[in-house]
């Protein structure tokens, strides 16, 4: 358990949870061998790792099983065309064309920078951006990184002005880009 603080509030005095200075991923903490993907892992990808289990085709660890070795976009059936955006929606603001690419639309999909698995683009399907919960696909170090990176290459504008009012259409951008990765992005905590 963590070490209690006492503070004062306007309401009194409350006890609350002393809070690390930093975000430490579970293999930071404790020795992790496989990792199974996803928020929360879809039951056909905890069936196939089941059955590697039994049969005893494991990989060597540390490993990710169920999941797939491509991104979520690679999977996405969606139309994709050109990609370019003058707005950033959350999905309560535009009901997105079914058939079109929902980073096309101006949708925040972190499917480029996603590790395919979950079931063929699920959160797509149901026309809802992919949130990122399968983690990076293979050789992306950052996610997080992989997803501005993508989100950046849709910006339509080379005026700075215009780029900085595209980007603050973006609503809680670490966030969105590091909801599932801060612990292993490559930003740090500052030296104090």
């Amino acid at each position: 358990m963590l070490p209690q603080v006492r503070t004062q509030v306007p309401e009194g005095e409350i006890e609350i949870p002393e809070f690390y200075d930093t975000v430490l991923a579970l293999d930071d903490v404790v020795p992790v061998e496989y990792y199974v993907p996803g928020c929360p892992p879809q039951p056909h990808q905890i069936w196939n790792v089941i059955q590697a289990i039994v049969a005893g085709n494991l990989p060597k660890p540390p490993a990710i099983v169920g999941a797939g070795d491509k991104t979520c976009c690679d999977e996405c059936e969606r139309k994709k065309g050109e990609k370019k955006v003058k707005r950033f929606y959350r999905p309560f603001e535009k009901v997105p064309e079914p058939e079109v690419c929902l980073l096309e639309q101006g949708f925040l999909c972190a499917g480029p920078a996603t590790r395919s698995g979950c079931g063929n683009a699920l959160c797509v399907k149901a026309n809802m951006p992919c949130r990122g919960c399968y983690g990076p696909p293979p050789g992306v170090v950052d996610q997080g990184a992989k997803f501005l990176s993508a989100v950046a290459s849709v910006i339509d504008s080379n005026d700075p002005d215009e780029i900085a009012q595209i980007v603050g259409t973006i609503s809680d951008p670490a966030g969105t880009f590091y909801r599932f990765s801060l612990s292993k992005s490559l930003l740090r905590r500052a030296k104090v």
